[in-house]
């Protein structure tokens, strides 16, 4: 079994958007992001170059690898994913996905990448400047 420390900002930011999204459709799409986060962790395969990148006797299903990416990409939508075609990460998800074989790199840095798409595409938005509080002296323009 995978060590279960491994891929948790994306469970993270899976189950953020699974519990807070208002919309059922991407809840049920973060829910199949946990799906294959679990088959993940669970997976069957194991080779030497798997065990390098993921740690000694872990076990990393490179087909359970490519249908959690594509379970990310599904839940952020692919207007989201066209129309954020310019940033960098974008474009890494994008690769691993039309990559011929997708063989497990460095867990923390494909963790990182995935949890990124799923809260840039639906994690919390950022707070807009509160506007300054009305000044206790009333508005001094209208008395000038």
């Amino acid at each position: 079994m995978v060590n279960s420390t491994i891929l948790r900002k994306t469970r993270t930011a899976a189950d953020y958007v699974h519990t807070h999204s208002p919309n059922p459709l991407t809840q049920s799409r973060a829910a199949v992001v946990l799906h294959n986060l679990a088959a993940v962790h669970f997976g069957a395969a194991t080779d030497a170059a798997r065990d390098a990148a993921w740690g000694p006797g872990e076990q990393v299903d490179p087909v359970a690898l490519r249908d959690l990416v594509a379970a990310v990409t599904d839940c952020a939508g692919t207007g989201w994913l066209q129309a954020n075609a310019h940033d960098p990460d974008i474009g890494r998800v994008t690769a691993l996905l039309d990559a011929p074989q997708l063989l497990p790199g460095d867990p923390a840095e494909l963790d990182e990448l995935l949890a990124t798409v799923l809260w840039a595409s639906h994690g919390p938005q950022p707070a807009l400047a509160a506007e300054a509080p009305p000044s206790p002296l009333g508005d001094q323009s209208a008395r000038r």
